[in-house]
């Protein structure tokens, strides 16, 4: 394999393994780079720091003379595995080496970022012999290199062949012979293991071509083993999509022992050279493939596919949020989802899920009721009867003597006509149901479930059945019993009388495995009641009806009616993700219901919405600070929106990074930003990097004096202007709309915006990098990412000074081509022109030398002499006497002198007296936390001043 010094090895990878998916793979690809033509483009990022972030793309063009990429040549070697959103990932490795690995495979975790004891399995090495599925990094005073090695159990009666370290890295190169080398022993005493390396390759969609296998060594074990060198040489298949290597067993393991790898490499060639280590694999960008229009030019002689790659957001843009409540039950999935929020004048009740069929309105054989679908949701005390989760209407059942048990005519849902004859499965189910019981006191019982077998004697039905219903104290209740007709009364954990016409959620369940019936009100830790019998197993049931006790013995006989409105029946087979975990299920169940959460943080509502949007593959979500967020209203929004409007709350940034994981960054991430991480300019030798061109804009495009913040619930809007600005450059707006639950938060964000864009700043609107004229750049480009703090350095002819521009990284843009040319693009937004304000902890200077054994001392003013320095240091707070010098000591105050505004020095009287002595002008200031020395830069809870800004 060549090696260009100046230029990494890269590697475009597609994804023909996998269908199209939500995840961002870390393996099982095909190179397409050599057949790579023209020019590639990525973009990331968005054009201004207040503008959406969209989603990244990436476009090349792919040499398919032999139609291989072609989705409709039934000759091709993918023929059948060609589709949209199938993974893209383009990478390099810098500096550049024969070596394919990634850094800590080849060299026993010696680089590349993982510590010793650390569990290989994140970084794509895996063991199938090891009880923990991975090697395990080990230091080792006898590495083949380096201090660490790669160590793997091998248990006793392990087969042959299994594998005991391999990886599936790199992407696999159609038609590529590679040559694999490892270095390996035994490290376990009197123990013996016959192992063999092993290159397979993965065919599309699943299953393995044939491996190409090395020869067969003999691992005699003993702690100070010499280190064996194994090698393999194989061809990849012309349709293989992906690659695994490593050694296996030869031959069943006689006793346990531990292997250990070292000196691993894989190189495209047909012999082993001598083991290099590799450079860093950068990520460049992961996404998936959205398109792949094809072309034939030279007179239909030479065939292109040009695919266009998108990231995660593009597909997320897709996903369409229902409210929370909804989400909140299908992230359980359901088996059924009547919300009951059909129109006036239905006919039944549909599923939501899609599941089942329309649920029929049906009349009791004495006559009908009422059942009257479109009501509005209204509660005695319309301000916490209510629930919030879902804006919809609900159902209302009005039927003839409701709560008592008199037989009378009735109208009411009957799940059976949709199929749905009690749970799915009788022995693991849980239940769900929302009501406001509207009907007089409760003589008898308000039935508002009931579910039956057909078996009947003395009268009544007699078998397997499940009621819900209200007592008469108003409790909710269940009836739960078997066909024997063996079974019990349940009452909820957290029962209160619900006959008091406001909203109520009920959750229960049954798990025969466990052994228990759960049934919990309002979100309450669930009654959890034990060592049911499996004699109450319900099997057999026939019926299932909303809204009344109805026989189905007799010909469908109603009795115990209910008066009331009823919304969100549903069933789950989840237990363990609503019962099983405690009260995590049943509680966001409950809040989704009641409030649609209300209150929860920034970075929580963003993670719901990933969460309700299905995204399950990397993440990396900062603690947000705002603590109390509104109601989730993202009902009708995609997923994308959703999260931005999250984002916009936060005053934060989102962003896909290179490597496909999703990244949410708090306001507190660019805050805390106060260095650059690199300085671009023209003084290489003061340790910048050089530019080719810089683009300044001095622009008005985000220049903004009336700012008015709308808080989304409910709809009030905090104004700041400033009029100077406005005097300066006529009115310009700006209006956002934040979730915040605090009015507070929501006036420091409208002042937050106003102090930022009320005077115009210097943009970097271009700055573009020539990485392959000046190979320097290439750690500092490919390891670049969205939201980086950056220094801009132009330096005009004199006699101009030089122009410093402070700067977040906004955008990235690659442009590379097969001539082996690189530019690398970055847009800038400016730094916040001056901070709001800064906070640290109480802090002076000693003002008279004092000697040890003293319990008063006198301190210089503070940075608050306007306010009394008493207000400031209560009595039985901390302080350091001579922060950082050899005579530090931790002293507790027992009380404050007196101090007026303007004041210059202060006594302050000590609990005991100084165990040291202390100079004047020493420092004297609140206990920091472990790591902080400095006073003056620590903000993460002044007692000077604890407000918490929004910005």
């Amino acid at each position: 394999m060549a090696i260009n010094p100046n230029w990494p090895v890269i590697e475009d990878g597609w994804g023909s393994y996998w269908t199209a998916t939500a995840t961002a793979p870390w393996d099982r690809y095909v190179e397409l780079t050599p057949g790579t033509r023209g020019r590639t483009g990525i973009q990331r990022g968005r054009q201004y720091e207040l503008d959406q972030v969209r989603s990244g793309e990436l476009s090349t063009t792919v040499k398919n003379t032999d139609g291989s990429l072609d989705p409709l040549n039934s000759a091709g070697p993918y023929y059948g595995h060609i589709a949209p959103y199938q993974p893209w990932r383009k990478r390099a490795m810098w500096p550049p080496s024969i070596n394919l690995l990634s850094q800590v495979m080849a060299t026993g975790g010696d680089l590349g970022g993982y510590a010793v004891g650390a569990n290989l399995f994140t970084a794509d090495v895996f063991s199938l012999t090891d009880p923990v599925f991975a090697p395990t990094i080990t230091a080792s005073a006898t590495a083949w290199q380096g201090a660490n090695v790669l160590q793997a159990s091998v248990p006793s009666g392990t087969g042959s062949p299994v594998l005991i370290c391999y990886t599936l890295q790199p992407a696999a190169l159609p038609g590529q012979t590679y040559t694999m080398q490892m270095r390996i022993r035994n490290v376990t005493t009197s123990t013996s293991l016959q192992v063999q390396p092993v290159i397979t390759w993965l065919a599309p969609g699943g299953g393995t071509f044939s491996p190409a296998i090395g020869s067969t060594v003999t691992l005699t074990g003993s702690p100070t083993a010499a280190w064996t060198q194994i090698t393999v040489t194989g061809t990849c298949p012309v349709n293989a999509a992906g690659i695994y290597l490593g050694v296996e067993t030869a031959a069943s393991a006689a006793a346990t022992c531990s292997v250990q790898v070292d000196g691993w490499q894989l190189e495209k060639g047909s012999t082993a050279s001598t083991w290099t280590a590799p450079g860093v694999w950068y990520p460049m960008f992961q996404g998936y493939m959205e398109r792949l229009p094809s072309q034939w030019s030279f007179g239909g002689t030479y065939g292109t596919v040009a695919p266009t790659a998108v990231d995660a957001f593009a597909l997320l843009s897709q996903k369409q949020l229902s409210d929370p409540l909804t989400q909140e039950i299908n992230s359980h999935s359901p088996r059924f989802l009547y919300k009951l929020d059909d129109p006036q004048g239905s006919i039944g009740a549909s599923d939501a899920t899609g599941n089942n069929p329309q649920a029929k309105v049906a009349v009791s054989k004495y006559g009908a009721g009422s059942l009257v679908f479109g009501t509005q949701i209204t509660a005695a005390n319309p301000t916490t009867g209510v629930f919030t989760g879902s804006s919809g209407s609900v159902v209302t059942v009005a039927n003839t003597n409701p709560g008592t048990f008199t037989p009378g005519p009735a109208t009411y849902l009957k799940l059976a006509s949709a199929g749905i004859t009690g749970p799915a499965d009788p022995t693991l189910w849980v239940r769900m149901l929302a009501f406001r019981y509207t009907g007089p006191t409760i003589t008898g019982g308000a039935y508002l479930w009931s579910c039956m077998d057909n078996q009947r004697a003395g009268g009544s039905p007699s078998g397997s059945l499940i009621d819900l219903y209200l007592d008469t104290s108003g409790h909710p209740t269940i009836t739960f019993g078997g066909p024997s007709g063996a079974g019990a009364n349940y009452t909820a954990g957290g029962a209160t009388n619900c006959a008091d016409g406001n909203w109520h959620l009920l959750i229960f369940g049954y798990n025969a495995s466990t052994q228990q019936v759960m049934f919990s009100q309002d979100g309450s830790v669930a009654a959890f009641y034990g060592s049911v019998p499996s004699t109450y197993t319900p099997t057999g049931l026939i019926s299932d009806s909303l809204g009344g006790f109805v026989d189905a013995t007799n010909g469908g006989g109603t009795t115990a009616n209910y008066q009331g409105d009823l919304a969100f029946a549903a069933e789950f087979a989840d237990w363990n993700g609503i019962a099983g975990g405690g009260a995590v299920g049943l509680t966001s169940l409950y809040n989704a219901w009641k409030n649609a959460f209300a209150g929860e943080s920034s970075d929580a509502r963003y993670k719901r919405i990933l969460n309700y949007a299905g995204w399950t593959a990397a993440t990396s979500i900062q603690t947000g600070v705002t603590t109390s967020m509104g109601p989730a209203e993202f009902g009708g929004q995609d997923a994308v929106s959703a999260l931005q409007g999250v984002v916009d709350t936060e005053n934060g940034a989102h962003f896909v990074d290179r490597s496909g994981a999703i990244n949410f960054k708090a306001r507190s991430d660019r805050y805390n930003a106060l260095t650059p991480m690199y300085v671009f300019g023209e003084n290489a030798a003061g340790g910048e990097f050089p530019y080719e061109d810089c683009q300044l804009d001095y622009d008005p495009t985000r220049l903004a004096n009336q700012v008015t913040v709308t808080q989304q619930t409910p709809n009030q809007k905090f104004a700041a202007q400033d009029s100077t600005s406005i005097n300066q450059y006529f009115p310009r707006t700006l209006t956002r709309t934040v979730n915040s639950s605090s009015a507070a938060e929501c006036q420091d964000a409208a002042n937050y915006l106003l102090s930022r864009y009320k005077q115009p700043a210097v943009r970097v609107s271009s700055i573009k990098f020539h990485p392959s004229a000046n190979p320097s750049l290439w750690p500092v480009l490919l390891s670049l990412e969205l939201g980086t703090r950056v220094r801009v350095m132009r330096r005009p002819p004199a006699p101009a000074a030089a122009i410093q521009i402070e700067c977040f990284v906004e955008a990235i843009q690659w442009d590379m081509d097969d001539k082996a040319e690189a530019y690398c693009t970055l847009q800038c937004s400016p730094v916040d022109l001056t901070p709001y304000a800064i906070f640290s902890a109480w802090h002076t200077t000693l003002k008279t030398t004092v000697a040890s054994g003293v319990s008063s001392i006198t301190v210089n003013n503070s940075g608050d002499n306007t306010n009394p320095l008493a207000t400031q240091l209560a009595a039985g707070t901390q302080i350091v006497l001579g922060q950082n010098t050899a005579n530090q000591e931790t002293v507790t105050i027992s009380a404050v002198g007196a101090t007026s505004t303007g004041w210059t020095s202060a006594v302050i009287t000590l609990t005991t007296p100084t165990t040291k002595a202390h100079t004047a002008g020493d420092l004297i200031n609140e206990v920091l936390p472990t790591g902080i020395t400095d006073p003056t830069t620590w903000d993460a809870a002044s007692k000077l001043d604890s407000t918490a800004f929004a910005y």
